[in-house]
C-alpha cells in the first residue's frame, strides 16, 4: 500500500521485530510498495537490512473472519518454506522464522507481520514482463514450482474456489443504482459507472459461472500454484537470478491459475514451462475463467471501497482508476 495503516503504531512493528526475531531496528522506514500489504525496510543496530510485510487480516483477498485469515496466511507461507527448504527451490523467498520457529506473528487482532531478507532488485511493478527473457525465466520458475507440487502435501494447501470476494453484496450493487451512494468522493462517480456498465458485468458473471463448472469437472491436473506470478512478484535481482516473492496467495488449482499471467495471444510460446512439467495442453477455458475471476474480483473489491466510508487518498485514486478500467472493459 502507498500509505501506512493509520491504526497501527510503527513502534509495535519495531517491538515485534526485537521481541520475536531478535533484531533491533536502528532505522525503520515505511516503503510505499504494491497494492495490498504494508511494508517497511529496516536497518538494524548491527547493520543488517530486512524487509517487513504487514498483512491486513480483513483484506478482501483473505477471509472475512480474521482468525481464519491468519491461519490461511500462516499456511501459505509454510508452503513457501517447504518449496524452498524441502524441494530445493532457492528462488522461493519465504519468510524468516521467528525465534519460536513460526513464520507469521499476530501483531494485533487485525494485522499480521512477516520478516524477509532484504533484496536488491531491478525496478518492477504489477503487470506484464518488459522483456521476453524475463517472461521465459518466469515460466521456468513457475514450471519448477508446479513440478515440485508432488512433493508437497496438498491436503495442507488451500483449495482454490474461484470465489469472488463479497459476491452477494457485489451483485446487489449492480442493481442498487437508483439511490445516491454517500460513502465519499468516489461513491457517486462509481454509481454512474455501474449504471452504465452493469449489463456487461452481469454477462461476464454468467460466462464466468459456466467456465467455473468446467474447471471443476477435472481436478487431476491440479498443482500448487503461486496465484499472482506477474512482473511485480517475479523479480530480477541485481546479481542476476530471478526470485518469486509474495506467496500469500498460494492455492491448489489448475496450472492455468498461474499461466494466465504468463501466456497470452501476444506471448503464446510456453515451451519453457512444458519442458519442465510435461504439460501438453493448456485449457483455454481455465485461462478464461481465471482472467474473468481476476477482473470480476477487482470490480467487486473496488466497488466495495467506493461504497464504504472513504476519503480522497492515493489508494482510493488507484482504486477509482482501476475500477473504471475494468468496468469499461466489461462493456
Amino acid at each position: 500500500m502507498k500509505t501506512p495503516p493509520p491504526d497501527l503504531n510503527p513502534d509495535l512493528v519495531a517491538g515485534a521485530l526485537a521481541n520475536q526475531w531478535g533484531q533491533r531496528a536502528r532505522v525503520l522506514e515505511y516503503a510505499p510498495l504494491g497494492f495490498g500489504s504494508h511494508h517497511w525496510t529496516v536497518k538494524t543496530e548491527t547493520g543488517e537490512r530486512w524487509f517487513i510485510t504487514v498483512d491486513d487480516l480483513l483484506a478482501e483477498h483473505l477471509l472475512p473472519e480474521v482468525d481464519a485469515s491468519f491461519r490461511r496466511l500462516r499456511s501459505a507461507f509454510e508452503i513457501a518454506r517447504r518449496f524452498r527448504d524441502h524441494c530445493g527451490l532457492s528462488f522461493v523467498i519465504a519468510p524468516v522464522a521467528m525465534d519460536s520457529g513460526h513464520l507469521v506473528h499476530r501483531l494485533t487482532d487485525r494485522y499480521a507481520m512477516t520478516l524477509f531478507p532484504h533484496l536488491d532488485v531491478e525496478p518492477s511493478d504489477f503487470g506484464a514482463f518488459t522483456s521476453e527473457k524475463d517472461r521465459v525465466g518466469a515460466l521456468q520458475l513457475v514450471g519448477q514450482v508446479h513440478a515440485a507440487s508432488q512433493r508437497i502435501r496438498t491436503d495442507d494447501v488451500r483449495r482454490d474456489t474461484l470465489t469472488i470476494p463479497g459476491r452477494s453484496a457485489f451483485e446487489e450493487t449492480l442493481v442498487d443504482v437508483n439511490e445516491p451512494w454517500t460513502g465519499g468522493p468516489y461513491a457517486e462517480p462509481a454509481r454512474e459507472l455501474v449504471r452504465e456498465h452493469a449489463n456487461g458485468v452481469r454477462e461476464k458473471l454468467e460466462r464466468f459461472d459456466h467456465l467455473v463448472r468446467a474447471v471443476y469437472a477435472d481436478t487431476s491436473r491440479w498443482v500448487v500454484t503461486h496465484g499472482e506470478p506477474h512482473a511485480g512478484n517475479i523479480l530480477r535481482t541485481l546479481e542476476g537470478p530471478q526470485v518469486i516473492v509474495d506467496w500469500d496467495t498460494v492455492g491448489f488449482a489448475p496450472p492455468e491459475r498461474d499461466l494466465r499471467m504468463l501466456v497470452d495471444e501476444e506471448h503464446a510460446d510456453w515451451s519453457a514451462y512444458r519442458e519442465i512439467t510435461g504439460l501438453e495442453v493448456i485449457s483455454e477455458q481455465a485461462i478464461e475463467a481465471y482472467r474473468l475471476h481476476w477482473e470480476l474480483s477487482e470490480i467487486a473489491i473496488y466497488l466495495a471501497w467506493c461504497r464504504a466510508p472513504h476519503e480522497d487518498s492515493e489508494e482510493m485514486r488507484i482504486a477509482w482508476r482501476e475500477l473504471g478500467k475494468y468496468l469499461r472493459a466489461a462493456g
